[in-house]
């Protein structure tokens, strides 16, 4: 004799299923929020290439203010280096290197001493000044150390084996300035928050390779933080930089 088989409990479970999915999505998106800005909204405008005047600008080391005793000064270069990145790939700003300028003065000072041939020589005195100086602090570092484990179904293996799960959640937050370099005056200033929640352990990487100090942050919940952090400060910055400055 043929067993009946209710059609509402496997209804009901697809239905579970597709709940879960749609949360997990909307868990695990990185959010980023700018505290406080002004200005045009920029989102517009990145949507469409642009090429048009720029304006010279460099980023300095970020600043650790938490006081939590993870930071390392290579740890702010890798940030400065992140942001850099990513304000010459907005391809509004001459992006002036600071991190590395040893390593430029060196070269000309090698051609100076007469080492390099002349036609090739990096002539002495033709380093860039920045207009604007980026600034950046992190006032908020929470590395993922919060969540929880779960599990739903009963035991046993395959489908009805149940669900097991569990997350993770990152927050950081960063202070950014927009100093003009001739008068070192604040132009605008900025806290930019970002959040990002993993679900058993990971949902893989979000954007680019990441390395250097910042190498063991790769696939965590605290690199995704960090990446919305700088694309949000990237549109900070772009929305309140003044229009004399681009030329």
């Amino acid at each position: 004799m043929k067993k009946n088989i209710s059609f509402w409990p496997v209804f009901f479970l697809v239905l579970i299923l597709m709940v879960t999915a749609g949360c997990i999505e909307k868990i695990t998106t990185p959010k980023a929020t700018v505290i406080s800005s002004g200005g045009p909204d920029i989102a517009t405008a990145r949507q469409e290439a642009y090429n048009g005047p720029k304006a010279r600008i460099a980023v300095s080391r970020f600043t650790d203010k938490t006081g939590k005793g993870w930071w390392t000064g290579e740890i702010g270069d890798g940030m400065s280096d992140m942001l850099a990145t990513a304000l010459f790939n907005s391809n509004r700003y001459i992006v002036l290197e600071r991190q590395q300028l040893s390593d430029v003065l060196a070269e000309q000072d090698l051609a100076a001493a007469g080492r390099i041939k002349p036609e090739t020589a990096a002539p002495i005195g033709q380093v860039e000044g920045a207009e604007l100086l980026i600034t950046g602090a992190v006032t908020g570092y929470e590395p993922g150390s919060s969540g929880f484990g779960a599990g739903i179904g009963g035991g046993g293996g395959g489908a009805g084996g149940g669900i097991l799960g569990g997350y993770k959640k990152s927050y950081l937050a960063i202070d950014v300035r927009v100093i003009d370099a001739k008068t070192s005056r604040i132009l605008a200033a900025t806290t930019v928050e970002g959040s990002s929640t993993d679900i058993a352990g990971g949902i893989g990487g979000f954007g680019g390779p990441i390395g250097g100090a910042l190498g063991g942050w790769a696939n965590t919940p605290i690199e995704k933080s960090l990446r919305v952090c700088i694309q949000k400060a990237v549109e900070f910055i772009a929305s309140q930089t003044p229009a004399q400055y681009y030329h």
